[in-house]
């Protein structure tokens, strides 16, 4: 995350209400403006989490990083740029503006430092790894390094790969023409799919349930779903409603993830399984898994967790708020079960299971990955979104890796790592 010299937090006026866009968003509270501020005590600030036993220091007497923000249309706040996040006041990552107001982030610092030391060795050019409270979209941990690309976790231009078949998956769970224990016949391997295998036929042989072949990534069952029993226009929809081609109203300005679906029956089936004109970034993939965990409601992502005068006056406190319902609860707490599966017989399975056991005991994880070519970094995109505990999901884990390095530079294991230290 990069470093910005200059700052500044004017015209403060921000009004209880609507956090996200008019037509799709909600907000839980209220947020204070500097006409009517909040005088902080000792206490105050302390139920405020700010773990503080005194004063807020005056003005200049604690070395921390200048950030520049800006308000928006909406009430929220927008951060310019992606910070540093390496300087803290009162136990809590903090920057502020040069108007000397204390901006608190909502990062965990002992989760921040793990996850910028796991991504600084990681052996691969590219790392970005997520980490946010599913019931809130709280961003907890956020790092990432590139070789050519800054800021790399606001970079939407990551194919989302195998990610889209959980979007395959819903529309077809909600339209009813499917089970988790559905058998979908195919025929080829388990990852070909071209114009040989594509189209049901006769030779079709091999069977799978959708759950298993959800877990295996299993690319022509889901080719096979989206012809047999969806069609364009229902998949375009159930796209859209995950948040892509429209804005996550996220603190620091983030690209919009980018998709296409096809009318031809041979793309179509490719892009069910993950080989479309399909983009997306790693917050919007934790927002995703996120969504799924909160039962099938998106949060919108922040990561500025409170605005405080020098005096102690609070200027601004986030909300936590509801972007769009993207599956019904049913769908979400099906899917889930789905993904367990990667896990446990899946492409993640290696990473999760030792010797037929779990590693991580007593935390059953819901996982997808993707692996994919791309062009923008160039090279193989290795993906893991994941949430736990899968029955009461706690928090939500994205990461992507390109041309890892190794088994231990794997999106999997490092997302592995992070549900790990995150239970400790």
């Amino acid at each position: 995350m990069r470093l910005f010299i200059t700052a500044f937090l004017a015209g403060i006026a921000l009004i209880g209400g609507e956090v996200g866009a008019a037509d799709h968003a909600h907000t839980l509270g209220e947020i204070k403006s500097r006409e009517a501020p909040v005088q902080l005590s000792s206490n105050a600030l302390s139920k405020l989490d700010l773990s503080v036993s005194s004063r807020i220091p005056q003005a200049g007497s604690v070395k921390l990083e200048r950030l520049e923000l800006r308000t928006t249309a909406t009430g929220t706040i927008r951060l310019l740029g992606l910070p540093e996040a390496n300087t803290t006041l009162l136990n809590r990552i903090a920057g502020v503006t040069s108007g000397d107001d204390y901006v608190f982030l909502s990062l965990d610092p002992r989760l921040q430092a793990y996850t910028d030391q796991v991504v600084k060795q990681a052996k691969a050019p590219h790392v970005s790894v997520v980490v946010m409270d599913p019931r809130t979209g709280k961003i907890l941990a956020l790092s990432d390094k590139s070789s050519t690309i800054p800021e790399l976790s606001l970079h939407a231009g990551f194919p989302a790969a195998s990610l889209f078949k959980i979007i395959t998956a819903a529309a077809a769970l909600e339209k009813g023409t499917i089970k988790p224990l559905t058998k979908i016949f195919f025929r080829g391997g388990n990852y070909t799919l071209d114009k040989w295998n594509y189209k049901p036929s006769r030779h079709d042989k091999r069977s799978m349930t959708v759950a298993e072949a959800l877990g295996k990534s299993v690319n022509p069952v889901f080719g096979r779903i989206a012809l047999q029993l969806l069609s364009p226009r229902i998949i375009r929809s159930y796209t859209n409603s995950f948040g892509f081609n429209s804005s996550l109203d996220f603190d620091v300005e983030l690209p919009t993830s980018k998709a296409h679906i096809p009318e031809s029956d041979f793309s179509l089936s490719r892009t069910a399984a993950g080989f479309g004109d399909v983009y997306i970034s790693p917050i919007h993939a934790a927002a995703i898994v996120s969504a799924l965990a909160n039962r099938g409601v998106m949060p919108r992502p922040y990561l500025v967790d409170k605005v405080v005068s020098p005096s102690g006056n609070l200027l601004y406190a986030s909300q936590p708020s509801a972007l769009q319902r993207i599956v019904q609860e049913k769908t979400a707490d099906l899917l889930l079960q789905m993904m367990e599966y990667t896990t446990t017989v899946g492409t993640s399975s290696r990473e999760f299971r030792y010797k037929n056991k779990p590693v991580l005991k007593g935390i059953p994880v819901a996982a997808k990955t993707g692996t994919l070519s791309g062009r923008n970094p160039k090279g193989i995109n290795n993906w893991f979104v994941a949430t736990a505990p899968l029955h009461d999901p706690q928090v939500a884990v994205s990461v992507i890796v390109v041309n890892p390095g190794g088994i231990s530079s794997k999106a999997s294991h490092i997302g592995r790592l992070m549900i790990q230290k995150f239970f400790e």
